[in-house]
């Protein structure tokens, strides 16, 4: 592991104060044993590198997984999967153009590109109505690979080799968000992942992941299953607009 620290912004003439973003560099036989301590990989390179980064991630433990929907449908049509690996083809299908709508209507900001750089631990699982050229949602995945003591990293990304997957970026045009996610662990769970992760966990938009059985966030030390005090987080965090409101008792209190 080599690990690495932008230093985005420090104040010490009248007050000590760093923020400091860490990252880390694992080699293969690292990867295992890096996400199972809060490490997940920026989707983007850093200096044609690949890096990993904390932050209060979340996943599911998929052995205690049980699916939110009797049914995975969209006005009476269900809805199919493919899995596609990272490549061009996304193109071809239109994904760039239901991420555009997406975002927009959202109102998310669009400063980041999905389809911008692929990795090879990158997949994509489409999610389409009635026949398969009818795509309405994509979820941009990341693969990690297994690691036992007793044989060497495998230098693949097969699904039956995974010791997570993570739920990087959706999109959709239609509102499927809940019912996609429940598709996409039905698959790992299927193909013996032992672990679906969804990503960092802040504010009022990330509460949703905990309604899933399995539950677990990563608190800095270990993970934890307080779904409870994950929600309390969440609101905090919203409530939290500037470096001043850490100083407001009333706003920074785990009493929410």
């Amino acid at each position: 592991m080599e690990l690495l620290f932008d230093h985005t912004f420090g104040k010490q003439e009248q007050q000590d104060l760093v923020v400091c973003k860490p990252m880390a560099v694992f080699e293969p036989d690292e990867e295992s044993e890096a996400i199972e301590h809060g490490w997940l990989a920026l989707d983007t390179p850093v200096r044609n590198r690949e890096v990993f980064y904390q932050s209060r991630s979340t996943r599911v433990d998929l052995q205690k997984f049980r699916p939110r929907f009797d049914q995975h449908t969209w006005q009476g049509k269900k809805i199919g999967t493919k899995i596609i690996d990272a490549s061009e083809m996304v193109k071809l299908l239109g994904l760039p153009g239901i991420y555009k709508q997406y975002m927009k209507r959202k109102k998310f900001g669009a400063d980041y590109d999905p389809f911008g750089h692929y990795h090879k631990r990158d997949q994509f699982m489409i999610f389409y109505l009635g026949t398969a050229d009818n795509i309405v949602a994509f979820t941009k995945q990341k693969r990690y690979r297994y690691q036992e003591d007793s044989y060497p990293a495998i230098d693949s990304f097969d699904s039956k080799d995974l010791s997570g997957l993570e739920s990087c970026i959706h999109a959709n045009n239609i509102p499927i968000s809940a019912i996609t996610l429940d598709l996409e662990m039905i698959w790992a769970a299927d193909n013996h992942v032992a672990y679906y992760y969804l990503g960092s966990g802040y504010e009022n938009s990330s509460e949703y992941k905990a309604k899933w059985r399995g539950f677990q966030w990563w608190d800095g030390m270990r993970w934890s299953t307080d779904k409870q005090k994950y929600r309390r987080l969440c609101r905090r965090d919203s409530r939290i607009n500037s470096f001043s409101d850490l100083g407001n008792p009333s706003l920074i209190e785990d009493n929410s």
